[in-house]
């Protein structure tokens, strides 16, 4: 299997295989995974330099010449270790397409998807042991960056360019602004042990519609123009044309009619 394109870094995800397998001496394909799956588990809890050969050799269940003859040393095996997560990243980001949506219903689906991955226990395991490991492993903390986050701000800036009713002077900075009011302190809460997990994951419907609301129609407004707005913006937008410049619109029409209908009371007979 190829790895990731993102994950072809000079010091993640190189020489995970020992030189006598890549000269094709097969090797027991059941214990490679046991072994993946505890070191796997082993670094997420204790992190790169608390992990140790001797701990995922007691998890997996097998001797430290067998955890060898898979990965050449530890920093293989946790270059592997990153593959996987990667992989399985990037295909959880992948399902976060909103295609043509409308922007409210878009919205709604994109940040619940976002937030229910920023809360997954194997999501924030990632991120502690990333933030804790990232000065040791260089390029860690980047290449994490660019296979999670940078590819969901992209695509959701590429759908707000394509949208002419949301005119951002920026697309890519307001899609980081919106991702992070859907985040909002839900995610630190967890990652601090300040907020219980369940209690956030619960909660994550309610933060995102509020989230969509306040960031498509703004915390000022009266209720006649947010319905308005909540009207076009949950109607498909791609094929609406912009109003023509110099062309007034309807509602700009109104006070002049209604004032020229009802000019107010009339001036008594005299006065000027």
């Amino acid at each position: 299997m190829d790895m990731h394109p993102a994950l072809r870094h000079p010091t993640v995800g190189k020489s995970a295989l020992p030189d006598r397998q890549r000269r094709g001496r097969p090797l027991d394909p059941a214990k490679h995974a046991r072994i993946l799956k505890a070191a796997t588990g082993a670094f997420l809890e204790f992190g790169f330099q608390s992990t140790t050969m001797e701990l995922v050799a007691r998890r997996a269940g097998v001797s430290k010449i067998t955890i060898y003859s898979h990965f050449r040393n530890k920093r293989a095996l946790f270059g592997a270790i990153i593959d996987g997560l990667a992989r399985k990243l990037s295909t959880a980001i992948d399902q976060l397409t909103v295609g043509d949506m409308p922007p409210e219903q878009a919205l709604r689906r994109v940040g619940r998807m976002y937030l229910e991955l920023a809360l997954a226990s194997s999501s924030l395991a990632l991120h502690r042991a990333v933030v804790a490991d990232t000065a040791r492993v260089p390029g860690l903390g980047r290449l994490i960056y660019e296979i999670g986050p940078a590819q969901v701000v992209g695509a959701l800036a590429e759908y707000f360019a394509r949208q002419r009713i949301l005119r951002f002077d920026d697309p890519h900075l307001a899609a980081e602004q919106f991702f992070g009011m859907v985040l909002g302190h839900a995610q630190l809460g967890v990652l601090f042990k300040a907020r219980v997990p369940q209690a956030m994951r619960a909660d994550i419907a309610r933060r995102v519609d509020h989230a969509v609301r306040l960031f498509l129609y703004g915390a000022v407004g009266s209720a006649r123009s947010t319905a308005r707005a909540r009207s076009s913006l949950s109607e498909p937008t791609t094929l609406r044309s912009r109003p023509e410049r110099g062309r007034s619109s309807p509602d700009a029409e109104m006070p002049q009619r209604r004032h020229m209908e009802n000019p107010g009371p009339a001036q008594p007979p005299g006065r000027a």
